[in-house]
């Protein structure tokens, strides 16, 4: 590393040192170490030593975080934990085989001695009896005890071997607990729930990393597969003329025209890890994946087809019943590794589908909110419509009152006309008085003959 002595005038250093600074030859992590290297004190060279261990522990997490460094981790971990389980429950197990061992073969020395004294007449059948009835008694009594502390299969192979406790390390952190092997010591169980307080979330981060990593393989996939059929569809569209050579080439401008700056493409599909692949594609690849399992352990164990379909679906499935379980220790690597992608395959299933319903719920929202929008844009009409109507009635009812009112009119000016028409001509009145002149002399009193005088006329001259 070069010394830089920068002085306000020399413009040459200070271009020499932004060139290295671009080139990454010279940090100002490197200069602060520098700097912190030439002190004396004993401060600089413990702030060095933190620089140092800063950037050690940052390489380190970049490594473990990536998915070969978290399976790597993950495979550390199930070694620990095997040599834990078999160190703990190891002698424990073998203390209640020996014990097996030693009661069976007392038992089979003191019957041995009794048949003996039997043939002698030393005892008699009775009791032969009585003693043979106490050694089964108490030799069954060890097997059950042993049974407890899960001696569980036959006294020549022991259950708590590297491999068995590796699998046992498996069902805990991936939690299957298929319950054919469990510890029964005190310590054995505390170190279950400490084992299993760690090593789930683990196990739950390296499938999800996998779960996105199969995610983008299936995108590449389904994204390849779409491509390659459009071409082939394009291409004989394009022969029997309904398409040019053209539209052919240009048949992914659409998707080009979508990638922005910093996406992930492929054959010129953008790729993400987002779990937004159709959900019949992700359920088939399982399927598949499934059958492939089955058709492996229906080979490797003497099972048939339904029975390795079964297993295979209880495991990647974490229900672990436990009543079919692999026999031959040497396939447990790959028995592992093929139901960890199988839980990886699911947890991304369930991912998809949980994409899948929460865009569907969205879209239904959408379509809802449409459909409110629009009833009320509808009724909203429907109530202007039905103000035009009633304007439409009222002004029907005031035009039905006009001619009402008219005909009215009408009806009594006729009336009128007629009465005068009637009252007019002479022969009604000869043939008889009206009625008006009825009333007219009923309602003037006739001067008597006495009283009445006639009235002078005035004389002309």
């Amino acid at each position: 590393m070069r010394d830089y002595i920068i002085i306000d005038n020399d413009d040459s250093a200070r271009a020499r040192l932004a060139d290295d600074l671009d080139d990454g030859s010279f940090t100002m992590e490197e200069e602060d170490a520098s700097g912190l290297e030439e002190g004396k004190d004993g401060k600089t060279t413990n702030k060095t030593c933190f620089l140092k261990i800063k950037k050690i522990l940052r390489t380190i997490y970049k490594a473990v975080s990536s998915v070969v460094g978290l399976l790597i981790l993950l495979a550390v971990y199930s070694v620990i934990g095997a040599a834990i389980f078999r160190a703990i429950e190891g002698p424990h197990e073998k203390a209640h085989r020996d014990n097996i061992t030693s009661n069976r073969e007392e038992t089979v020395r003191v019957l041995q001695e009794l048949s003996s004294n039997l043939s002698q007449g030393l005892v008699n059948e009775t009791q032969w009896n009585l003693v043979a009835r106490g050694l089964l008694l108490r030799y069954e009594e060890t097997v059950v005890i042993a049974q407890k502390n899960g001696v569980v299969n036959s006294t020549k192979t022991p259950t708590w071997t590297f491999w068995q406790s590796m699998f046992f390390c498996g069902t805990i952190y991936t939690t299957i607990g298929y319950g054919h092997i469990a510890p029964s010591t005190d310590l054995g169980r505390m170190m279950t729930m400490v084992y299993a307080a760690i090593g789930i979330p683990l196990a739950l981060v390296c499938l999800a990393d996998l779960g996105k990593h199969f995610t983008l393989g299936l995108k590449l996939m389904w994204a390849f597969s779409r491509r390659y059929c459009n071409c082939r569809k394009k291409m004989r569209n394009a022969r029997r003329g309904k398409y040019t050579p053209d539209d052919v080439e240009d048949g992914n401008s659409s998707t080009k025209a979508a990638i922005k700056p910093g996406d992930r493409v492929y054959y010129g599909y953008k790729i993400d890890d987002e779990f937004n692949i159709p959900i019949s594609f992700a359920i088939g690849i399982l399927v598949l994946y499934i059958f492939l399992g089955a058709i492996m352990y229906a080979l490797w164990e003497k099972w048939s087809f339904l029975e390795s379909f079964y297993f295979v679906f209880i495991s990647i499935s974490t229900i672990g019943f436990g009543d079919v379980l692999p026999a031959h220790p040497k396939f447990f690597l790959l028995s592992s590794v093929y139901v960890f992608i199988g839980l990886s395959l699911v947890s991304m299933c369930v991912n998809v589908a949980i994409e899948f319903f929460s865009k569907t719920i969205d879209k239904a929202k959408v379509n809802i909110d449409r459909a409110k929008t629009k009833a009320k844009e509808k009724a909203k009409e429907a109530k202007e419509k039905m103000h035009e109507v009633s304007k439409t009635i009222d002004r029907a009812k005031d035009r039905a009152k006009e001619r009402v009112t008219e005909a009215r009119d009408r009806v009594t000016d006729f009336a009128h006309v007629k009465r005068r028409s009637t009252r007019g001509s002479p022969s009604s009145n000869r043939a008889s008085p009206s009625s008006d002149d009825v009333k007219s002399e009923t309602a003037t009193p006739k001067s008597s003959p006495i009283s009445e005088t006639p009235e002078e006329t005035p004389t002309n001259t």
